[in-house]
């Protein structure tokens, strides 16, 4: 797909097309999808303007390794579902990571003409072909019984990709979930204006119909143990993912009106029979902190956002974070789209204590300036206290989105698997390998919270792994 001078010259001077997206003044009212993809003439449009650069920046950027200029010469003639094949080579989520994954900070970002200020639309594109192929291609097939089975603990996108390629080679799959529902963090935590629910569901369906069985509620390490499926099934893929809200110190955490990310978003985006016991929906209030920087604080300072405007309020979001936006981990695009709806941003600043009002509930943040010193082991300038610069933020709600830690019962009900950092999964990076024979794992189970693409590259390679590891097996039987 080499260009000469002449037609790399031409390509780079073509216009970007125009995203169709929900006005601001109309999407901050629900929380339905915001983009609204790209009709058929303008992904062709727009997938041509691609420069085929020899180098691929695109696809060393992108955590699956997709073909993306090769899908991008296939839209452009037309081809959408020889496209999308494309993507289901490498992604078993391509409708999923279209949807959810920093373009901006990946394959878009590492786009030649991103220097030119407008990078192809390569997300977008993604989800275009994918979703066309929803429609009019087929779905994936279980490949011919080979009597093997394995048993997934977690129906994340880890778990939910290392069934689909075991299935698709014939071995049988049962998935343990905790949770009432499938999808992991996709069903219960990322907005539905950027995830809509239907999109996971049709996964899950796929893999019902390829013969996955589903056992809800089944929390392994404490109804089930990694040692009883090691003996029910002849290999184990643990992707468990890393859902636990990080543990904090402050004064007046467990105030009401205190909560944690997920406690915050996971009510307003499953039904009553998909939560856990006893969490209920949030009670919006006018005056909405959230603390953290990362994609997680920009879904709870939208939501809060949307929920308050349902109650007729104008929008009082503010996001608190304790270094400056240029050390900012979320999303520039997730950076902009909260400032539009009109989240208020103060940098360099990390709360302290919490304090209650007459009636118990938080009415009051006390909060400490910082300033940048050296650089920590995430690269980043670390933030230190500034010395006296106490001073209160008025809160009817605050929102720790701090990060998440791996469930802890595997490594506790399971003490001959390896693990580190807090419970981190031990796992061949190449493999899935743990130091258990036949169990494998992956995704945020072993790399700590992290992007959908890479969790899903993950269930991909130790489905690749676990078939080998199965197949040799027979031949040994043999």
């Amino acid at each position: 797909m080499a260009l000469d001078p002449a037609d790399r010259k031409r390509k780079a001077q073509l216009p970007a097309q125009e995203l169709p997206m929900r006005p601001v003044e109309e999407r901050i009212h629900d929380f339905a999808e915001i983009k609204l993809g790209f009709a058929a003439e303008a992904a062709q449009a727009e997938a041509d303007r691609c420069l085929y650069c020899p180098k691929q920046p695109c696809v060393v950027a992108c955590p699956l390794d997709n073909d993306i200029p090769s899908a991008m010469a296939l839209i452009a003639e037309g081809k959408f579902l020889d496209a999308a094949a494309v993507y289901e080579s490498t992604s078993t989520l391509a409708e999923v990571c279209s949807r959810v994954c920093p373009q901006d900070n990946l394959c878009e970002g590492a786009c030649v003409l991103a220097k030119r200020g407008h990078a192809v639309a390569l997300g977008a594109l993604e989800r275009f072909v994918t979703d066309y192929a929803r429609v009019h291609g087929t779905r994936p097939q279980a490949g011919p019984s080979t009597g093997k089975t394995v048993g997934v603990i977690g129906a994340g996108p880890a778990g939910i990709s290392a069934a689909q390629r075991l299935l698709e080679k014939g071995h049988g799959v049962t998935i343990y979930e905790a949770w009432p529902s499938a999808g992991g963090w996709l069903t219960y935590a990322i907005p539905t204006y950027k995830l809509p629910r239907d999109v996971v569901q049709r996964k899950i369906e796929d893999l019902a119909l390829m013969g996955a069985e589903f056992k809800y509620n089944t929390r392994v390490g404490k109804d089930i143990s990694v040692q009883e499926l090691r003996e029910k099934h002849d290999a184990v893929f643990i992707g468990v993912g890393a859902m636990l809200d990080a543990q904090v110190r402050f004064e007046g955490k467990d105030l009401p009106g205190v909560y944690a990310g997920t406690d915050f978003l996971l009510p307003n985006y499953v039904n009553a029979d998909q939560r856990p016991a006893g969490m209920d929906p949030v009670e919006i209030k006018p005056r909405v902190v959230v603390f953290g920087g990362g994609d997680t604080a920009m879904d709870c300072v939208r939501t809060a956002i949307r929920l308050q405007v349902q109650k007729g309020w104008e929008p009082n979001v503010t996001l608190i974070y304790r270094r400056t936006e240029e050390e900012m981990p979320a999303s520039h695009k997730e950076r902009a789209a909260a400032k539009a709806e009109g989240v208020e941003f103060t940098y360099l600043a990390a709360p302290t204590a919490f304090k209650a009002g007459d009636d118990g509930r938080i009415k009051e943040v006390i909060v400490q300036r910082m300033e940048l010193g050296e650089p920590d082991d995430s690269g980043r300038r670390r933030p230190v206290p500034l010395e006296g610069s106490e001073y209160t933020v008025e809160a009817d709600i605050a929102v720790l989105a701090l990060g998440y830690w791996p469930d802890p019962l595997i490594s506790e009900s399971e003490p001959e698997l390896e693990t580190h950092n807090w419970g981190l999964v031990k796992a061949d990076p190449d493999t899935g390998e743990t130091n258990l024979p036949g169990v494998f794992s992956g995704g945020d189970a072993v790399r700590g919270p992290s992007l959908v693409s890479k969790a899903t590259r993950d269930g991909i390679i130790a489905a690749q792994a676990i078939d080998e590891y199965l197949m040799m097996e027979v031949e040994e039987a043999i």
